[in-house]
């Protein structure tokens, strides 16, 4: 399929969009994707983060609402997708393809997205290098209503998308982690499936185990039954002689006994090991104890702990980068991020706790406090 192919079929796809409603089918990595992503924002990006500057240029300027956004959204698609891309004007792209040379990009496919009132648009770019020079092009998708006229005045006046001449590639590729994959890729896919069928199996419970009416449909009785589900001035049904003559028992009821409880406590051990494999944060609830020492507590998100560190070291690397790269007058040295080991150093015996509010071993904080004094002294 030819790139102009696929962005026919893609605005076909956005056009029907709307007019082809369908059930829903039971989607529990779909919750555990959003889960995950706001588990990881909340503790990576919940403030911009701490930029040392050889320089004295006030960096503060970058602190701004939008720009923390930005490193929220970016964060969003790397946990998705395992792989996005940073603009120097700080919008996030989806990376469709690209070719990186000893860290230097040498050709780029981007997707970038602009919502505003039910007026989605889209602008697909590349970016490639031939005899060293950069060539540039996009194409605007958008709804039909739009005209392109309306299109490129949302763009560029409001949105603040201005395609010039470039020099270097606009963008720094920003990576999940060393395998480019998103987080839910580390849990195998049997695990999800399991915990599909285990809601669906929940939620028909609910219908299973609800009582089977049968009745006589004469007299009216299974129109009075109906209205005395609602109203309990209506639960009191006469029966006429005649039917009590021939039919002893007009009415029954039966139901079966619910599996609720059962299954609930499958769904519970299953998403344990769904956030263990994926390094989600744990809770008691879901190892099955909630009297737990302190020390146990602790270890019982040691590897979540483990696992935010590690991303926080590397986004630390690469955010660092892309400040160098795009604003060279701040000649940044250092950038801290929440739950990364220079964090965790630095930053984190300020609190005495850990990333889980864990408290940290006082005796140690105490030494250090004394040999603090001591050196002061």
């Amino acid at each position: 399929m030819t790139t102009e192919e696929a962005l026919e079929k893609f605005k076909l796809q956005l056009n029907e969009k709307s007019f082809k409603p369908k059930k829903e089918p039971v989607n529990s990595k779909n919750q555990f994707l959003k889960y995950g992503i706001q588990q990881t924002i909340q503790t990576l990006w919940s403030n911009f983060p701490k930029i040392h500057s050889k320089n004295l240029i006030e960096s503060n300027d970058l602190s701004l609402t939008y720009k923390l956004l930005s490193l929220q959204k970016l964060e969003a698609i790397l946990y998705e997708k395992g792989i996005a891309a940073l603009r120097n004007n700080w919008l996030v792209a989806d990376v469709l393809d690209y070719v990186e040379v000893q860290g230097k990009l040498k050709y780029l496919k981007t997707k970038l997205e602009f919502n505003s009132a039910k007026t989605p648009i889209y602008v697909f770019e590349t970016f490639e290098y031939k005899n060293d020079k950069l060539l540039f092009d996009y194409t605007i998708v958008k709804p039909d209503k739009v005209t392109d006229k309306e299109a490129k005045d949302i763009l560029f006046n409001f949105c603040e998308y201005k395609p010039v001449t470039y020099i270097e590639i606009p963008y720094k590729i920003f990576y999940n982690n060393t395998l480019k994959q998103p987080d839910l890729n580390l849990v195998n896919a049997e695990f999800f499936k399991l915990l599909d069928k285990d809601i669906e199996v929940l939620i028909k419970d609910s219908y299973l185990s609800a009582p089977w009416i049968f009745a006589i449909d004469n007299n009216g009785i299974k129109k009075q039954i109906q209205e005395g589900l609602e109203d309990l001035d209506k639960r009191f049904i006469g029966i006429s002689p005649q039917l009590q003559m021939y039919e002893f028992d007009p009415l029954r009821i039966l139901q079966s006994n619910s599996q609720s409880q059962i299954v609930i406590q499958k769904i519970e051990k299953n998403i344990s090991w769904i956030k263990r494999f994926a390094y989600l944060k744990q809770d008691s609830n879901t190892v099955g104890t909630k009297n737990m020492h302190n020390v146990e507590a602790q270890a019982l998100n040691s590897d979540f702990e483990d696992y935010i560190e590690s991303k926080a070291n590397l986004r630390e690397l690469q955010f660092k980068e892309f400040l160098n790269q795009f604003y060279p007058e701040l000649n940044v040295e250092k950038v801290l991020i929440y739950g990364s080991t220079e964090w965790l150093i630095t930053e984190a015996k300020k609190y005495a706790v850990n990333l889980d509010g864990s408290v940290i071993n006082q005796n140690q904080l105490v030494a250090q406090e004394e040999s603090n004094g001591n050196n002061q002294d």
